[in-house]
């Protein structure tokens, strides 16, 4: 069968979509699917010498015909997601390499710009990655990120593997809420269960004690010399840990009991304190104990790590907890170390890569919203005057639940009238970071407009960004270059 390209594209013009070219995936033998869009939808589409409907009426009345073939259109929405995510490969899946890389979306515009960058490089994608404190600001649900997020995949051509991430979790609701769209990585948030403090050492159950006893003088072997595991540190972290980590348990219980086979990760990245060494082993052998495999753990690492601007702190130090956490991880269980907070951290990138030994998790979210700020400040200089001002004036909303310096007085009243120049500044910048929220719900459908109409540039700033973040961290040792491998197949 010779797919019609040309003329389905025309002929689809005159009902006013636009064809995807990079979207066919054919079902041999009987036609092909394909994505196009239209003034403010979305829409799949099959081309076929029969027609072949789906769970809801076509968005046309009749079919279009293009020479001996038959087109149906139909709206993407999750009805039809369903419908199609096994027939072309678009569930999500478990991560199949030792590297992995995030890239969240909150504007749900960005995942087939992000595929261009990603796909060039040894990288497991998670495309859809949200956490309910981002569902909430953005008004958005995991149904729609998950859907926003395969319509990059198929926009982008891409038929490889990727993940689906239910990002810093605190409540079994969002649990169910993210297996029922059928997310691939949990990650389990346990800031809230920490804040109901420590269990007394008597009061701990015996498996936690037991643990502590198991790893105790427990002796790690590192670059740097050994590390043996302190007694007193572990008794502490068990105080602290096992009662939080009851809840993970309960939330893999849960998605083992609707036959959910996925990735688990725990994060405690934005607690107060850093994360022990021991603190680690014991988390990782405690879940061990109770039938959970871990396979990522988002330590609280040493630093600064603020939005929208590089690693703060000593490096030298950074570089010796991720050395000590790397072999706790390859130690108990071989899990990878996960980098929350990823985007921009520039001075420290290479460093996570080599002391994991490229077993990694990173995650980077807000860089991308970034990116289409200062295409909003490049294309339309009065528009991002404005969106300024929003912010500014919501500056105490924007700054709940996220651990940032900036206060009101470090922000300039009035911006330069060069908004590159306004961007530079580290406050703006920040302000921005953390505002999409309110921005989103007073500009949003503007937002969303001027960047359609600006869709190259979008997905230029969006893709170079990323591969400046990919290059850095996986450039090699020995000449600096990226380290690029055959992505595999591809649309």
């Amino acid at each position: 069968m010779d797919f019609p390209g040309e003329a389905l594209g025309d002929a689809l013009q005159e009902k006013g979509f636009q064809l995807l070219p990079g979207s066919f995936r054919e079902i041999p033998g009987q036609g092909w699917w394909f994505a196009a869009r239209g003034p403010g939808r979305k829409a799949v589409g099959w081309v076929g010498e029969a027609e072949l409907p789906l769970r809801i009426a076509p968005l046309l009345p009749e079919p279009i015909p293009v020479g001996r073939y038959r087109v149906n259109l139909y709206p993407w929405m999750w009805d039809n997601y369903l419908a199609l995510r096994s027939l072309l490969s678009l569930v999500p899946q478990r991560c199949d390499r030792p590297a992995s890389f995030g890239a969240g979306d909150r504007l749900g515009m960005a995942t087939a710009a992000q595929i261009a960058a990603l796909r060039g490089y040894p990288v497991f994608p998670v495309l859809a990655q949200q956490s309910p404190r981002e569902l909430a600001r953005t008004g958005r649900d995991f149904q729609a990120v998950l859907l926003d997020a395969v319509w990059g995949v198929l926009e982008a051509g891409y038929t490889g593997p990727f993940g689906a991430d239910a990002d810093h979790l605190q409540e079994e609701e969002q649990l169910r809420a993210a297996a029922a769209a059928g997310y691939s990585l949990y990650t389990f948030d346990l800031r809230r269960a920490l804040a109901r403090g420590p269990c007394p050492w008597e009061a701990l159950p015996a498996l936690a004690r037991s643990v502590v006893a198991e790893l105790a003088g427990r002796r790690l072997e590192t670059p740097e010399g050994p590390w043996i595991l302190q007694e007193s540190a572990l008794q502490a972290a068990a105080c602290r840990y096992a009662p939080a980590l009851e809840d993970v348990v309960r939330g893999a219980g849960i998605l083992r009991d609707q036959g959910i086979d996925a990735d688990l990760e725990v994060s405690v990245d934005e607690t107060e304190e850093e994360t022990t060494p021991e603190a680690h082993a014991f988390i990782a052998v405690y879940l061990q104990r109770r039938g959970v495999a871990l396979w990522s753990l988002a330590p609280r690492f040493p630093g600064i790590f603020e939005k929208a601007v590089d690693y703060e702190g000593d490096v030298a130090r950074f570089a010796r907890a991720v050395t000590l956490h790397a072999a706790v991880a390859r130690a108990f269980g071989g899990h990878r170390l996960s980098l929350h907070s990823g985007s921009e951290k520039f001075r420290i990138l290479p460093i996570f890569r080599e002391a994991t030994g490229g077993c990694f998790h990173v995650k980077t979210s807000g860089t991308t919203w970034l990116q289409a700020v200062r295409v909003i400040a490049r294309v339309h200089p009065p528009f991002f005057a404005e969106l300024y001002a929003i912010a500014r004036a919501h500056l105490e909303e924007s700054r709940r639940d996220y651990p940032i310096a900036l206060r009101p007085e470090d922000l300039p009243s009035a911006l330069p009238g060069d908004p590159e120049a306004a961007l530079a500044d580290r406050a703006v910048r920040q302000l921005f970071h953390i505002s999409y929220g309110v921005l989103l719900r007073e500009r949003g459908v503007a937002i969303r407009e001027l960047l359609e109409s600006h869709k190259a540039e979008h997905d230029a700033a969006i893709r170079e960004n990323l591969e400046r973040h990919l290059e850095i961290l996986l450039k090699s040792a020995g000449d600096g270059r990226g380290a690029r491998i055959d992505p595999g197949p591809s649309g």
